[in-house]
């Protein structure tokens, strides 16, 4: 990896460390004119209100990528590391930051304004040691002890659990719909959505925070860590990682772009006549209303419902600093603040080779079988990405303990036995994740789309009725509440639910409830 001139430089030669000139001629808005953001700083006297707002929050999460990954001994660890970064910090005792993973293999973290650090699987295997997860902590946590919100947060993490959720929805409409030799090439274009959505939701859609508030949070985080004795230079390495995720991002986005163009001949037209993102969620009502698209045609219609929303919120995806601006700003910042500081070696992640980490055999375990889960998805998208006996040996590995619940293994499970034609087997993994200790709505959508398939209304409502619960009353949930209802005969009480679906305020998601309806 690139090496930028270090602090260490400093002490011998100041011309060694090279500042840009776009960060001498200012700082950003939320760096401190002079001296530490971690002196200077002058946290709240309560953060009750904000703690009181968590399980809605957790609820929202809940509904994006596979969930949560449910590992005590990782949660213990990413926990110990923020605390570490917190220790001698003179914050009230209502202050109580959480860390939760993600299980999706994108690079990113982020924090809810209720002081829910998140932090992903993806970010845990692409980091090279402790100290570019404390800087990452740091900098989330900053965002915390200074109270930042993004605008209308809630609002806009609705609308974009909506987006997902529908988007999410009918790919798993894609594989249920499909029958024959079409299934393996509908659930790999399925896979193939599912990572547009990914790479897009974490660096596109996701409220971002006001560029002043970035620059405050980096300024901090950079504080906490080298005052926790982490090596500074980590925090540049860790922009150098963004950076080229800002980069897969918008790649991912003309990708999209171009699996829709491309398969738009294929699907009769289907995709001209879509205007916005409600085109393509109302296309969840349509289904449920006897309605029977192809599965490729679903997919398109999935992939350009989710860039229309790309499109919709491009003002604020532009307000985030681009990564390499961030990395002159706090390279100014360090120069100015850190110029005498004395270097120590990075800190080891308990799954390196060297570590001595009491729980370095559970925690290399889990990450394994979740780059085993990954690996096996990847040749399920595209069978030249492996062959057939490794994505068997993939599917194995992943599904035996300590991940033998976790709902990211088991749906990849499933759909590696779907495209083998195994629906027993495929349907067995589905009701593993449904039932293990952190829900996934792209396995209970899933799922309940299985249930439908054979008109089994019994179990999708049983399965409905546990979402309600797992997912906090979550609207992601609402049009396929309403389609279970009126397909078990339930008109009155699936029309009850369009006017819960207008309380939110989303045109996309009330259309999709009243097409489900019937309305």
């Amino acid at each position: 990896m690139r090496k930028l001139a270090t602090l260490a430089a400093l002490v011998l030669c100041s011309t060694a460390f090279a500042i840009p000139l776009s960060a001498q001629a200012r700082q950003g808005d939320g760096y401190p004119g002079r001296g530490k953001a971690v002196v200077q700083l002058q946290p709240a006297a309560d953060y009750s209100d904000v703690i009181a707002g968590r399980p809605r929050n957790l609820g929202i999460l809940r509904a994006r990528a596979q969930g949560f990954v449910p590992s005590p001994q990782l949660h213990d660890y990413v926990h110990g590391v923020l605390n570490r970064l917190l220790a001698g910090m003179a914050m009230p005792p209502t202050f109580r930051p959480d860390v939760r993973v993600l299980a999706t293999p994108e690079f990113t973290g982020e924090c809810t304004p209720d002081g829910t650090l998140v932090i992903t699987v993806g970010l845990l295997e692409q980091i090279e040691n402790e100290d570019e997860l404390a800087f990452v902590l740091g900098h989330e946590v900053a965002h915390a002890i200074y109270r930042h919100q993004a605008k209308d947060w809630y609002k806009k993490a609705q609308y974009y659990a909506v987006v997902n959720g529908g988007a999410v929805d009918l790919v798993a409409k894609s594989a249920a719909l499909s029958l024959g030799g079409s299934l393996g090439g509908n659930i790999g274009r399925g896979l193939d959505v599912a990572q547009h959505l990914a790479k897009l939701s974490a660096n596109v859609l996701m409220p971002q925070m006001e560029r002043g508030e970035e620059d405050a949070a980096d300024a901090l985080g950079f504080d906490l860590m080298v005052k926790a004795g982490y090596d500074p230079e980590a925090a540049l390495t860790v922009m150098d990682k963004l950076a080229q995720q800002e980069a897969e991002a918008a790649q991912a986005a003309t990708q999209a772009k171009a699996a829709a163009k491309k398969n738009s001949g294929k699907s009769g037209g289907l995709l001209g006549g879509l205007g916005d993102v409600s085109s393509g969620l109302s296309m969840l009502g349509t289904l449920a209303g006897g309605g029977r698209p192809s599965g490729e045609q679903i997919a398109d219609i999935a992939i350009f419902a989710f860039d229309a929303a790309v499109d919709n919120m491009a003002e604020d995806a532009t307000a985030h600093h681009p990564a390499k601006e961030r990395q002159d700003l706090l390279s100014a910042y360090a120069f100015r603040e850190y110029r005498t500081i004395t270097f120590v070696n990075p800190t080891p992640l308990p799954w390196s080779p060297v570590s001595k980490h009491p729980a370095k055999a559970q925690l290399t375990s889990l990450l394994a079988h979740y780059s085993s889960a990954e690996n096996a998805a990847a040749y399920i998208a595209d069978n030249t990405q492996g062959t057939a006996a490794s994505a068997r040996m993939y599917v194995t590995t992943s599904t035996a303990n300590p991940t033998a619940d976790h709902a990211y293994t088991e749906f990849v499970a499933a759909e590696y036995y779907e495209i083998n034609k195994n629906a027993q087997l495929s349907e067995a993994a589905l009701v593993k994740a449904a039932n293990g200790p952190e829900p996934s709505w792209e396995v209970y959508s899933r799922l309940t789309d299985t249930y439908i398939a054979r008109s089994d209304y019994t179990k999708a409502q049983a399965l409905m009725d546990q979402a309600v619960v797992r997912f906090e009353d979550s609207p992601v949930i609402l049009p396929k509440r309403i389609e279970v209802l009126r397909g078990a005969g339930k008109q009155s009480d699936a029309a009850a639910l369009v006017p819960k679906c207008k309380s939110y305020g989303i045109d996309e998601l009330t259309d999709a409830c009243k097409k489900a309806a019937g309305a």
